[in-house]
This record gives structure tokens, C-alpha cells and sequence, in this order.
């Protein structure tokens, strides 16, 4: 109200609480007042907001719903895809039976076993349509035992004979069905080829029995024979001869004309030797150049005529390399095989111990132990032997040369890597080699000796051969030494009284001795490792290796056989199992070491597996450090 008896009304208002406008007083004014657009039209703002965040949130999880699609059918993809790899990995055909053994289901590939189509096949009972086939080669009346039983099949293998490919060998697998009223309702299986398998695994139990060079025995097959023979006289009185062969001057071909000459050398004789005795002898390969020669039903003057022959066949061989024509001769032991003989590991010792004999007596001869005096001269022919390598070491004959273990990719920051090696002069001061003394000191007992002198010399030489560059320095050590508890304290005093860190020296042991002395090794190893030394396992794959015997040796470096590593540029199963011992090694934290790399090929080779170290005439020859 403005003024006197002057009413102002808002008309708006007046609406809103419907008044009626005669209830009015009088003089009374009307005037309507425009409300903010925000407020006039906010009914319609909410709702198209509203209509907004719908459409926002509809949108947002549709989005969310498709990625999710999208996720799941890409897992769902890969999942289909994973099946098929690993049906194709697993299987050539999937195939189906029904309750009346007709196929009723059939997919892959069908041609190996017919040239039908798949649909073809379909309502046809399997015998039907390969008995008559003559490429296959099917035990019928088994698939029909094992079908009329409702038995699974369990590698149910056949082959084929294919134009092209030559025998492919086959397996089926496959499960009977049954309703929940056990009611048989057919089959259901693959088939898969197995004929790469099945090679791999002849190469194998080749490899088991036959040296690779020359294709005869080795040692493991040649003693089985060898005990077999044993039995045989011991039960019937049977008479038998075994003859130690030993090649003369082969030394000269391998380090004039290198190993491969030396192995064509080796592979020549041992077809000679194989083409001069009967189907019933066995002739096996026992080692280096060493082979041994089983005759049954022979006696000793027939052996010795035998040999004989051999003698003079393997005098008139040649050998030509470039310009040079070489000559070897062969020694040979004999040992009447009788019932009397105690074991075949005897029989072999005593035959070794001829054949040096016979090589002491002028080499190219015969030596047989048959009688009391002959094996007296024997005796006396080992005690010689021993006491060569006794009386070695107290005239200070042995020496030791060290040989660089190079890492394949150069590597600045490592540091220096040799392994040290044992040589012996005669008293002529002609070369005697390893392979020559180290046996009979290890069959006689004395390379304990050996090793502590090894040890000592390698801890005297090291502050003028190794401590300028801290090196790491590998020394070999026997299986006996291992075994010992005497050479344990006497190599921990020995260490501990230098001035060489332990982490400066690393033993050499044998994949042989360490798992034929399990807990010796792991107690000599622990007891080592107290001291920083590190440790090698050498010759790994030289036989029949396990890796299961690597988690029970807290090694440092696996040094893989020479044998291996020399064949891995032609032979593809070698290359292999190099990679296959290379990367478990290396999953178990352990370094490798390539043995005899000889050439640029081999070590390429080693480069593109990851091997860490080479060691072999590539990285340098053996170089003399201490007398």
C-alpha cells in the first residue's frame, strides 16, 4: 500500500493464492511483474537436463557394455584360436565312432589314410575301408579285440607306406562313451603323426648303443656283450677271447692334421677292422683310439693269429691329408674269457693292461694273459706304470699349461678366464699325454697325488701368471679326490695359507664322478663354496645326462662336452641338445663353457644359441706356466 487508502497488487501473486479480485479493497491497483527467465522456464531446464544425463548415462553404458563384447570376444577368439593350435599340434584327425563302430564324425586330414573325402568316410566302418589297403600296416585283429571290449585306445600306433615320404608312423587315441545308463554310444579320438618322434627316439637308442663316428658299440653296449659273454662261459663252460686294441701314432694325426682327420682316420679303421671279423664277434669302440674286440667260441691261438692279421692290415693303411701320407699301427691285448674269470670289468682291466704291455714291449705287437707268468709280467708291467707317475712328481717331470676361456661376446668387464692343464715328460723329455698316465693313476690309487700337486703348483704360479689380472683359475680334479676327506682338509689348509682369494679359483669335476659320488660331491662342494671357490661340472652330455642331478650341485659353470660342440655346424640333433643344456643351465643360473671349439663356424653357431664361453684351439692353444 503506497499512499492513502491506495492498494498495489501483484496480479501474479493474487493467482497464485487464489484470490478472487472482488475480495478486493477499493481503489485497489493491479500490476504483473515478469519473473526471471531462469525461473520461468526452470521446469522445462530440469527436464530437458534430466533428458540430458539419461541420454549421457544410456550412452555411457552402452559404450561399456560393447567394450566388454568386445573384450569377450577377443578372449573368446583367442581361446578358439588356442584350440586349434594345440588340436593341430596334437592331432592330424579328429574322428568319431558311433554304437555300431561307423564313423560318424570325421575332420583333418583324411588323405593320409585314403583318398576319400571326409563326407565320404561318413557311415563306413574303418575296416571296411583299410583292411584291404596295402600301404598300412595295422594290427586288425587288436583294433577289433580292443573295439568288441569297449577298451580306450592307449597309443594304438600303425604305419604307412608313403610314395614320397617314405614310412610315416602313426598313432590313434580315443575313448569308448557312454550314456548315464552306460549304454555304449561309439568312440571319440585323434590321430597323430608321430614319425619325427619316432626317429628322434631310434637316433636316441642309437646313440645309446653305437659311437656316432664309427658306428660300432660303444663302451656302455661293448661291457653289456662283454658280461653277457661272461655268463655264457660260466654257466656252459664256453670259450671265449677279448682283445684290447690300441692305435699306435694316432697322436701325430691329430695334432699335424687336426680332429677331423683324426675322426676320418678312426672312422676307416673301425670298417676295416669290421670287415676282418665274423658276424658272431662284436667289435665296439672303447674310447678315444682304443677299441675292443669280442671273438666267441674262439680260442686263444685263433685270437692271436686274428690280431695278427689286424696288425698287419692296419701297418699297410694310409692316410693322405695334402702332402703328407700318414701310417699308424695297432697294440692288442688278450684275455682268455673263461669260467673261471671273476667279472667283466676285471676282464677289461686286465686286457687294457696287456695291451699297454704290448705297446712297453715295442708297440705293433700281440701280449696275451693266459698262464702264472705271464701275468706276473703283467703285474710288474702296472707297478712300472705306477711308479712312472710316482717317480714323476719326485723328479719334478709334470708341468702345467693354461688355456684361455674366452666369453663369446666380448665383454671388457669380466675378468680373465684359463683352466689349467696337466702335462708329464719321460725322462727322455718326450711328451706323455694325459689320456695316457691319468687312468692307471686313477684305477692304481695314486691321483690323489696328482691332484695335490696340481693344486699346489697352480696356488705357487698364481701371483706371476694370474694376479695381475685377479683371474679366475679352473683346476681339474678326480673323482677320488672328491671322495676323500684327507684331500678336503688338505685343500682347505692349502687355500687358506695362500695369498689366492678363494673367488679366484674354480674346480673341475666330471659329470661322472659328481653323480656317481652325489654326497661326497655336495659335501666337497659346500665345503669349497665356504671358501669362495667356485665350481664347473665338466664333460656334461658325454653320456646319458640328467639334469635332475644340476639342482643337487650348487655349480657355477656347466662346461659342455667336446663331442656336442664339434658336430653342432652339420648335425641338427647336436646343435639341439646344446640349446636344450645351454637354456636349462641358464634357467638354473648357471654359465656355459663350449669345449674344443675349433673354428669360426662352431663358435658362430655357439653365438646364436647364447652360449656364454668357448675353450678350444680358437681361443688359443695351452701355454706352459709352470714346471
Amino acid at each position: 500500500m503506497t499512499g492513502k487508502n491506495r492498494w498495489i497488487f501483484d496480479y501474479r501473486q493474487l493467482l497464485k493464492h487464489d484470490i478472487q479480485l472482488d475480495l478486493l479493497p477499493d481503489d485497489s491497483e493491479l500490476f504483473f511483474i515478469e519473473p526471471p527467465w531462469y525461473i520461468k522456464y526452470r521446469t522445462a531446464v530440469l527436464i530437458i537436463l534430466l533428458i540430458l544425463l539419461s541420454s549421457i548415462l544410456t550412452i555411457v553404458l552402452l559404450l561399456e557394455k560393447a567394450r566388454r563384447r568386445a573384450i569377450a570376444n577377443k578372449i573368446l577368439q583367442e581361446n578358439e584360436q588356442r584350440y586349434k593350435d594345440l588340436a593341430q599340434a596334437g592331432a592330424n584327425v579328429f574322428w568319431e565312432l558311433d554304437e555300431q563302430l561307423r564313423y560318424s564324425y570325421i575332420s583333418g586330414d583324411v588323405k593320409d589314410l585314403c583318398d576319400l573325402k571326409p563326407e565320404q568316410i561318413l557311415g563306413e566302418y574303418p575296416l571296411d575301408l583299410h583292411q584291404n589297403d596295402s600301404r598300412l600296416d595295422i594290427d586288425w585283429e587288436l583294433f577289433k579285440h580292443i573295439t568288441q571290449e569297449r577298451y580306450p585306445f592307449k597309443n594304438f600306433t600303425f604305419s604307412l607306406r608313403d610314395e614320397t615320404k617314405g614310412i610315416r608312423i602313426f598313432k590313434i587315441n580315443g575313448n569308448p562313451l557312454f550314456d548315464r545308463q552306460n549304454n555304449f554310444l561309439g568312440y571319440r579320438g585323434v590321430k597323430q603323426e608321430i614319425t619325427a618322434e619316432q626317429n628322434l627316439y631310434q637316433k636316441i637308442a642309437y646313440q645309446a648303443t653305437y659311437d656316432d663316428l664309427t658306428g660300432l658299440l660303444n663302451r656302455r653296449e661293448f661291457n653289456e656283450k662283454l658280461r653277457y659273454s661272461l655268463q655264457k662261459a660260466q654257466k656252459y663252460q664256453t670259450e671265449s677271447v677279448l682283445c684290447y686294441l690300441d692305435l699306435d701314432r694316432f697322436k701325430i694325426v691329430n695334432d699335424m692334421a687336426g680332429h677331423i682327420v683324426g675322426d676320418r682316420l678312426l672312422s676307416e679303421l673301425a670298417q676295416l677292422l669290421k670287415g676282418m671279423v665274423r658276424k658272431e664277434d662284436t667289435l665296439g669302440r672303447l674310447g678315444g683310439d682304443e677299441f675292443g674286440l669280442l671273438l666267441e667260441g674262439c680260442s686263444i691261438i685263433q685270437a692271436e693269429q686274428l690280431c695278427e692279421q689286424l696288425i698287419t692290415a692296419i701297418k699297410n693303411y694310409r692316410l693322405k691329408w695334402k702332402t703328407v701320407e700318414f701310417d699308424v699301427g695297432v697294440s692288442i691285448g688278450i684275455v682268455g674269457i673263461s669260467n673261471k674269470s671273476t667279472n667283466a670289468a676285471e676282464l677289461l682291466s686286465r686286457a687294457d693292461l696287456a695291451c699297454y704291455q704290448a705297446k712297453n714291449l715295442g708297440r705293433g705287437r700281440v701280449y696275451i694273459v693266459e698262464n702264472n707268468h705271464q701275468e706276473l709280467n703283467l703285474q710288474q708291467a702296472q707297478m712300472g706304470h705306477i711308479a712312472n707317475v710316482s717317480q714323476a712328481i719326485k723328479e719334478n717331470r709334470f708341468y702345467l699349461v693354461k688355456q684361455l676361456i674366452k666369453p663369446i661376446v666380448d665383454d671388457c668387464k669380466q675378468r680373465m678366464h684359463y683352466e689349467v692343464l696337466l702335462r708329464l715328460k719321460d725322462r727322455s723329455g718326450n711328451l706323455i699325454l694325459p689320456e695316457e698316465f691319468i687312468p692307471v693313476a686313477e684305477r692304481y690309487g695314486v691321483i690323489t697325488i696328482v691332484d695335490r700337486w696340481v693344486l699346489k703348483a697352480t696356488l705357487n704360479s698364481y701371483a706371476q701368471h694370474f694376479a695381475t689380472e685377479q683371474a679366475l683359475v679352473s683346476i681339474n680334479l678326480s673323482g677320488a679326490s672328491i671322495n676323500d676327506e684327507r684331500f678336503t682338509n688338505f685343500a682347505i689348509d692349502l687355500i687358506e695359507k695362500s695369498q689366492v682369494p678363494g673367488d679366484c679359483l674354480c674346480f673341475e669335476i666330471t659329470e661322472t664322478a659328481a653323480i656317481t659320488q652325489l654326497t661326497h660331491a655336495q659335501k666337497f662342494i659346500s665345503a669349497m663354496k665356504d671358501l669362495g671357490v667356485k665350481f664347473a661340472l665338466d664333460d656334461f652330455g658325454s653320456g646319458l645326462s640328467s639334469f635332475s642331478y644340476l639342482k643337487h650341485l650348487p655349480i657355477d659353470y656347466l662346461k659342455i662336452d667336446g663331442s656336442l660342440v664339434r658336430a653342432i655346424p652339420d648335425e641338427e640333433y647336436d646343435r639341439a641338445v646344446v640349446n636344450s643344456i645351454n637354456e636349462v643351465a641358464h634357467l638354473m643360473g648357471i654359465k656355459t663353457i663350449a669345449e674344443f671349439v675349433e673354428n669360426d663356424q662352431i663358435l658362430e653357431h655357439l653365438g646364436k644359441i647364447s652360449i656364454d664361453y668357448a675353450q678350444g684351439y680358437i681361443t688359443g692353444e695351452p701355454v706352459a706356466i709352470a714346471s
